[in-house]
This record gives C-alpha cells, structure tokens and sequence, in this order.
C-alpha cells in the first residue's frame, strides 16, 4: 500500500478529530436581542447570502451539538448535511454507532473506536474496504 495514502488519510483523521475537539470547547452561539433581525432576514432575499446564514447556522449547531438549530435551516440540502454532522459528532464523542443514520457515521465510530483500542476486529467490523484497510495499517 502506497504510504503516501496512509499519511494523507491519518492527517485527515487527525484534522477531523481536532476540528471535533475545537467545536467542543468553543462558545455556545449568542441569542439573538429582540426585535433584532435574524441573519436570513437582513440579506433580503440575496441567495449567496442565505447560503451563508445555512453554513453559519450549521456550524453553530454542530459547534452546539444543537439538531434543532439545523431544522430552521431553509436549504434542504444544508439542513440534511447539518443533521448528519450533529449526529456524527455526537456518535464519535459518545463512541455509539448505534445512534449513526448512514453508513459512513458508523464506520467513523468504529473507525474512532479501533484506533483508540488498537483492536483490528473492530477494523474487520468496517464496511467500506478503503477505510477498512486504512484501520489495520494503522491499527497495526
């Protein structure tokens, strides 16, 4: 196996793990005063704008670990990917696949989990066979 591809893939992992830890421990989102408009409402219909408030409102949700700030999401599509990565967060910080909803949550977990053990049955447990070899070269 190429060792390129096995760095590249373990400084991924460790970005994704610092960025979890970095959302961890940052400030909850600041309530809005009253009769302050909302960010959707002051971009006046301007759709790069809306799609800014969607990733903003994302990122405050998973920074909060917060699904209901995803659902006033209007973009279907950003409130679809907010949901899974509120749930993903969630699942890796409490190592529960079971919570997962799709496939690459659940290997993520178990990915997550077999480093952390350094237990290659958890890596055989691995549906997508990339990740699945990636989790025994490095669990080894």
């Amino acid at each position: 196996m190429d060792k390129r591809y096995i760095i590249s893939f373990a400084a991924i992992f460790v970005l994704v793990i610092l960025f979890i830890i970095s959302i961890a421990f940052s400030p909850k989102e600041a309530e809005v005063i009253e009769g302050e408009k909302t960010c959707e409402e002051k971009c006046n219909g301007v759709e790069s704008c809306l799609l800014e408030c969607a990733n903003i409102r994302a990122n405050m949700a998973t920074l909060n670990n917060d699904a209901s700030e995803c659902e006033k999401i209007n973009n279907l599509e950003k409130r679809d990917e907010c949901l899974r990565n509120v749930n993903l967060k969630s699942a890796l910080s409490n190592e529960d696949e079971t919570s997962c909803t799709d496939e690459n949550c659940m290997n993520s977990v178990r990915l997550s989990k077999a480093l952390n053990s350094k237990d290659s049955g958890l890596c055989e447990q691995i549906t997508i066979e990339a990740m699945k070899t990636d989790c025994l070269e490095l669990v080894r």
